[in-house]
């Protein structure tokens, strides 16, 4: 199974990159992995996706257990023109009392059950059957002797009688089984039947091959004796008639786990038919396919708490975490590997393990790690900055062939013009919860060069803002070239002074705060704690 590897929710420009550029390692280690976003791709990271010729990764609604995560079972299917002897034979050697009916082109048609197989035979004698030609040869071993038809649809009539009788009893259209009583032979292909079955390997002589010909009769040989021949030519039907089609129960692979099991409980069925979008039948599930399903694996890069996370993440094996943030409240049952650096960018991170397994960086990688440390160290202007993510910059920037401040500048310029989003896009575009002393506290971070397109809607972000169901929430507009963040917040104004030692107010100017790891978390706990 394939790691699915993703940032956190609303993905800034590292959350993007360092999804791609760890999953480019894992398949050059041997080991494959998908990139994933949670979210759309903002407009910063999408020009860092276009200049180096990348395509975004695809979004990734939730990671929760889907009927495509069990091990059910990959049954062999019938067609609609299958013979009951077929189906019946295949239940026994299957051990089931339950097959699907697929088309020819693989879509679900319904179910055959053994219930329905044993009423069919009961009363094979009082109705028409529908029988391809193409059975009765398989399972009575026949030999077409005359083909005037493929299948044909009539009452089956056994000609074990004097011919006086069975001049009363036989019909146009009905299918005609004999032995080598060329009396009868002679009336039947007379009379027009359907099909004609010879038993006890009888033949016809040129004349009466000619008539059958002449008079649309098909004729087949078959090696058993007339009472076998009758009592297996109704099991020659085909199962179009018995298949059960309604009141049944489907799922689509991509269903979720909880609501099947949901489903189960209200209904009463051995399996349920699973499929595709398309329609396509891909095996059946039952109860004991829940009982043990396999979990999604994923790689958690830039993140390390369940809020961040994609949903479901509880349903999820996490089996690698890669971070520069705080530890967060992730548990989980088995032990993983855990990468946790105090450096400025999750990507630096990255970088650094290419490195250590001695893997060749190509340019589109090192355009894309170079633009995430770029990005969250604001070209090296937040105090998240360490040696190691400029020593990262200089060399990325040689390999992808940019000079980095430039390409920084044209990436922040890009991705900071927020005209065609919502107040509400806004807030939540770089967006994170934190528990501060059993406080819900949302802290969200835009970062742009153009404050007065923000500030002068004031009212209108503290009208979404205070409507919010957060116990605290502030939103940071970062201006990266003065250095600081303006901030609009529901919280009092007493822990906003207190937490960046400003005058408390709507739109206040935090000076030297840039980062929301290293400032307006832990900031905003100190001065919550001391409420």
């Amino acid at each position: 199974m394939s790691l699915l590897v993703f940032g956190h929710k609303s993905p800034d420009t590292d959350s993007i990159c360092s999804a791609i550029s760890l999953a480019y390692l894992k398949n050059q280690l041997g080991v494959e992995a998908t990139p994933y976003a949670l979210g759309e791709v903002r407009k910063e990271a999408q020009y860092a996706l276009d200049y180096f010729g990348v395509k975004a990764p695809e979004v990734l609604e939730d990671v929760k257990i889907q009927v495509k995560d069990l091990s059910y079972d990959r049954v062999k299917s019938l067609k609609p023109s299958d013979s009951v002897l077929n189906a019946y034979n295949t239940m026994i050697e299957k051990g089931t009392k339950t097959l699907p009916v697929v088309s020819v082109d693989g879509k679900f048609e319904g179910i055959i059950t053994m219930v329905e197989i044993a009423k069919s035979l009961m009363y094979q004698h009082f109705r028409k059957v529908n029988i391809p030609l193409e059975n009765v040869c398989y399972n009575l071993k026949g030999e077409v002797l005359v083909k005037c038809g493929d299948s044909f649809s009539g009452r089956v009539t056994t000609l074990s009688y004097g011919i006086e009788e069975i001049m009363n009893l036989l019909g146009e259209g009905d299918i005609a089984i004999v032995g080598n009583r060329y009396d009868i032979i002679e009336y039947a292909i007379d009379t027009k039947v359907a099909l004609l079955i010879l038993t006890g390997k009888a033949t016809l002589n040129d004349e009466l091959t000619a008539l059958a010909k002449a008079n649309g009769v098909t004729v087949i040989s078959v090696d058993c004796d007339t009472y076998t021949a009758s009592n297996l030519i109704n099991q020659c039907a085909e199962i179009e008639d018995i298949i059960t089609r309604e009141n049944l129960v489907l799922f689509n692979e991509n269903d979720y786990v909880d609501d099947v099991k949901e489903t189960m409980l209200n209904t009463n069925f051995r399996a349920y038919p699973v499929i595709d979008n398309d329609g396509q039948f891909l095996g059946l599930v039952s109860r004991r396919h829940l009982l043990n399903p396999t979990k999604k694996n994923v790689v958690l890069v830039d993140h390390n708490e369940f809020a961040q996370s994609a949903d479901g993440i509880e349903q999820a094996n996490i089996v690698e975490i890669i971070d520069h943030h705080k530890i967060g409240g992730i548990s989980t049952d088995l032990p993983i590997s855990v990468r946790i650096a105090p450096v400025g960018c999750c990507s630096t991170i990255i970088y650094y393990l290419y490195k250590e397994h001695k893997v060749e960086v190509p340019k589109h990688i090192a355009g894309l790690l170079l633009s995430a440390i770029l990005s969250d160290t604001l070209i090296f202007k937040s105090p998240t900055t360490t040696e190691l993510d400029k020593q990262a910059v200089l060399e990325l920037a040689k390999i992808a062939g940019v000079d980095y401040e430039a390409y920084g500048m044209d990436m922040f310029k890009a991705g900071t013009s927020l005209d065609e989003f919502s107040i509400e896009e806004i807030v939540n575009m770089d967006f994170k919860e934190f528990n501060m002393s059993g406080n819900r506290v949302g802290i969200g971070q835009v970062m742009t060069l153009d404050i007065d397109s923000i500030l002068n809607k004031k009212d209108d972000y503290l009208s979404y803002i205070n409507g919010t169901d957060y116990d605290m929430l502030v939103l940071a507009i970062t201006d990266i070239i003065k250095e600081g963040s303006y901030l609009l917040y529901k919280a009092n104004d007493s822990v906003i002074s207190e937490a960046f030692n400003v005058n408390a107010d709507q739109g206040v100017f935090a000076e030297g705060v840039v980062s929301r790891k290293k400032q307006l978390v832990p900031n905003l706990t100190n001065a919550i704690k001391n409420m």
